[in-house]
Order: structure tokens, then C-alpha cells, then sequence
């Protein structure tokens, strides 16, 4: 009965996992990814062809992983995402079909042609005075000045908007066209990064799912889920192309600890994972070693769990020098390597973290009741000194792995508060 209820349960968190994955992707193209309309896109687009060309800077050109991914993947997935204020600028400026009666009775309705006439006839009032004080009292070269501005037809950009924007689409450079034209191969490679995050925000759901269940109750697993992806929009000020993919596989990492699985598996997904963000993956080593310490009691298995720690730090370690001394050496940094004093000076960067992790915070007393938090909460102190020093901790994505280690503690000091059970039966 046990089995199929856990089969009948797996279709159902998959059901779960998408929607909600859905929502919070779809959130994001509007938020992030069409912010400021078509610059967002273009700057992304930029992105996204200079890491691939070896060309961007560090620490982002390290991270090559996920622009790889979408690269020879991702992009051929023709999932459709809806961006509707970016599409309908993009049909203003490059389609003539676009230009209906309808569309022109839209901008007559928020745009009312007397309010035109009255701007150009404001402007008009404008260049005369300041050709007055141009030309002084010459006559001949007011009138010259009058007519070179006349012969531009400056009026009809105001009083006629689609002939406008349409003039204004069509004489836009190449590299910012493309951005503007859903259609182009670029933006194809922009909705394969959206698609990518669609995937790996399933992906971190599930396994945060299969994290939670050594701690509690399907029930409390699930919550788990959805208080971890209602805690997202945070993040999303600043998302990363590498996010879920490396919240995923910082999550496969645990579980690989937790379960005590084959340690060459456990190396392959940290250095799979040092290609989205090597910062994040060495700490898998503290968490390691910190679990099975305690575990090990003769000299050579200290010695054996030594050398485990040493080689899952040295992965990620490795594989940054490697990237930034031999295959991009020309990388160079855009903001400076010590943020400490930014970050000391800057509020956000003290706000928004102690919103981001208030919950698991909160409930902090619980890690002593779980033998896996009890041995290896530490690494959250040096992680956390991290990120005040090297980075800029109110972009708070850069905490994702503090929240989905801490989650089941939060989850379970949350199901204090209610008569639920919450053993892992």
C-alpha cells in the first residue's frame, strides 16, 4: 500500500514542481529578462555570445556551463514565453500589419491627436524664440534657420506615431534589431536561457523534495517546496542565467552526502556544478567532511576522509585557477575583488539577506535536533563571511544554498506551531 501510494505521489509533486516553476519563470521575463524592455534583452543577448566567444568578463565568463547548455541544447526547445510589453513595442517598430485601425485608435485613445497638435505647436513656439536669439536681428538668417528646420518635417513624427516608430525600426542598428525582433536567432537563444531555468527549477524542487523527506513528512517535504518558491521572487531582482542550475546541483550534492553515495558521483557533480558557480560547490567539502567525521574513529579512516575533503575543496578550487589563468586569462573583473566596505556602507546588502533567510533564522534552535544540521551547520558561517567579502549579498541569489540547506529546520520549526507529525515515516 506504502509503494503505491508513493507512485501515485510522484505524478502529483511533478504536477506540482511545473507549475510552479511556470509561474515563478514566466515572472521573471517580465521582471528580469524584459526589464527595461528591449536593453535588457540586448545586454543579455551580449552575454551570452561574448562568454561564448571566451569574450566576457570574470567571474561570469567561469561560468560557462549554463550559456553551453542553452547554447547547444536548451535553444531548440521551442517553449513559448510571454512578454507582452516587450512584443507589442517590437510589432510597433518592425511590423506595418501591426498598424491596424485598432492600434491607431489606441494611441488616439492615450494619445488624443489635439494633445500632438498642441506639443508641436508648443515646439514650434520653442525653435522660433531660440532662432530669434540665434539669428538676433538678421533677417535673412532667421528666416534660413526657419526653413532648414521646416524642411526637416519635424511635425509629422509627433502628429503620425506609426510612421515614427516604423522609421525609427528600420534604422535601427544590426546587433539591436535582432534584439528587438522576437523572431531572430538571437532572441531564440534568449528564450532557450528562459527554457533552461524553466527545467532547473524543477529540477531544484524535486530534489529539494527528496532533500526534505530525510527530515519530515511528505506533507511537510511539500511545504518545504512551496515555501522555497515563495521566498524566490526575491531573487529576482538579480537572477542569474545559473541560478537553478547551480541551486540543483548544490541540492544533488547534499543528498549524494546525506545518503552516502558513491564519493566519484559526488566529484562529477561538483565539478559539473564549478561550472555554474565554483564558489558555491566548495563548501560541499565542509558539509562532507562535517557529516562523517564523527563517524570514522581509526587514524586511517580520518585520513581517508581527509583526503575525500581535500579532493571535493580542490574540485571547484582548481577548476577556477584553471579558467582564469589558462583557458581565460584575459578575463578581467568588472567591479573590484573585496566588497567588504560596499557592503558595510550599502543597507540593502544587510536587508535584504536578513529578509531572504528570516524564516530559517527564526527557527535556527531546531538545527540541534537533526543529526545531519548538528554536524555540518558551520559551513554557513564562512559562506555567509564569503559573500560579505567578495560579493554584494543584496543580490540575494547568492544565498539560495543557506535557504535550501535550511529549509527542513524552518519547515520543522514552522510545524511546531500545528498538530502535525512530522517524523519521516
Amino acid at each position: 500500500m506504502n509503494d503505491r501510494k508513493k507512485f501515485s505521489s510522484v505524478p502529483l509533486l511533478l504536477i506540482v514542481a511545473t507549475i510552479l516553476s511556470y509561474i515563478f519563470t514566466s515572472m521573471t521575463v517580465w521582471s528580469t529578462d524584459g526589464k527595461y524592455l528591449f536593453l535588457s534583452r540586448y545586454l543579455r543577448i551580449n552575454q551570452h555570445e561574448r562568454v561564448i566567444s571566451g569574450e566576457n568578463f570574470a567571474p561570469d565568463q567561469y561560468r560557462f556551463g549554463s550559456y553551453y547548455l542553452v547554447e547547444y541544447f536548451f535553444k531548440y526547445i521551442p517553449i513559448p514565453w510571454l512578454d507582452e510589453n516587450t512584443s507589442e513595442v517590437s510589432k510597433m517598430l518592425l511590423s506595418t500589419e501591426y498598424w491596424t485601425d485598432e492600434a491607431r485608435g489606441m494611441v488616439e485613445a492615450y494619445f488624443p491627436l489635439q494633445e500632438r497638435e498642441r506639443i508641436v505647436s508648443d515646439l514650434e513656439m520653442t525653435i522660433n524664440e531660440a532662432i530669434d536669439r540665434i539669428a538676433g536681428k538678421s533677417i535673412l538668417l532667421q528666416n534660413a534657420l526657419k526653413a532648414m528646420v521646416s524642411s526637416l518635417n519635424w511635425q509629422t513624427y509627433i502628429t503620425e506615431p506609426a510612421s515614427t516608430l516604423l522609421l525609427l525600426g528600420e534604422n535601427l542598428p544590426d546587433d539591436l534589431r535582432v534584439a528587438v525582433d522576437l523572431t531572430s536567432e538571437d532572441n531564440r537563444t534568449l528564450n532557450g536561457h528562459i527554457t533552461a531555468r524553466f527545467f532547473f527549477n524543477i529540477l531544484t524542487i524535486l530534489l529539494l523534495y527528496a532533500f526534505g523527506r530525510h527530515f519530515l513528512t511528505p506533507a511537510m517535504s511539500l511545504f518545504s517546496v512551496l515555501l522555497f518558491q515563495s521566498i524566490m521572487p526575491l531573487t529576482t531582482m538579480y537572477f542569474g542565467w545559473e541560478t537553478f542550475h547551480a541551486a540543483a546541483l548544490f541540492l544533488a550534492g547534499l543528498l549524494l552526502i546525506i545518503e552516502r553515495r558513491s564519493f566519484i558521483t559526488l566529484c562529477m557533480v561538483i565539478l559539473l556544478g564549478s561550472t555554474f558557480r565554483a564558489d558555491h560547490m566548495v563548501f560541499l567539502s565542509l558539509i562532507l567532511f562535517g557529516f562523517n567525521y564523527e563517524r570514522y574513529s581509526g587514524k586511517a579512516e580520518k585520513f581517508l576522509l581527509y583526503l575525500k575533503a581535500l579532493a571535493t575543496f580542490a574540485i571547484p578550487v582548481v577548476f577556477t585557477l584553471l579558467s582564469s589563468r589558462l583557458l581565460y586569462p584575459q578575463a578581467k573583473y568588472s567591479v573590484d575583488l573585496i566588497q567588504l566596505g560596499y557592503n558595510l556602507n550599502y543597507p540593502w546588502s544587510w536587508i535584504f539577506p536578513l529578509l531572504f533567510l528570516s524564516i530559517p533564522l527564526i527557527f535556527y534552535d531546531s538545527i540541534g535536533e537533526e543529526d545531519f544540521f548538528r554536524k555540518t551547520w558551520f559551513w554557513i558561517v564562512p559562506f555567509v563571511a564569503m559573500n560579505f567579502i567578495v560579493a554584494r549579498p543584496a543580490e540575494v541569489r547568492l544565498l539560495i544554498p543557506v535557504l535550501i540547506y535550511t529549509i527542513p529546520i524552518a519547515v520543522k520549526g514552522l510545524s511546531k506551531f500545528f498538530p502535525i507529525d512530522v517524523s519521516k515515516a
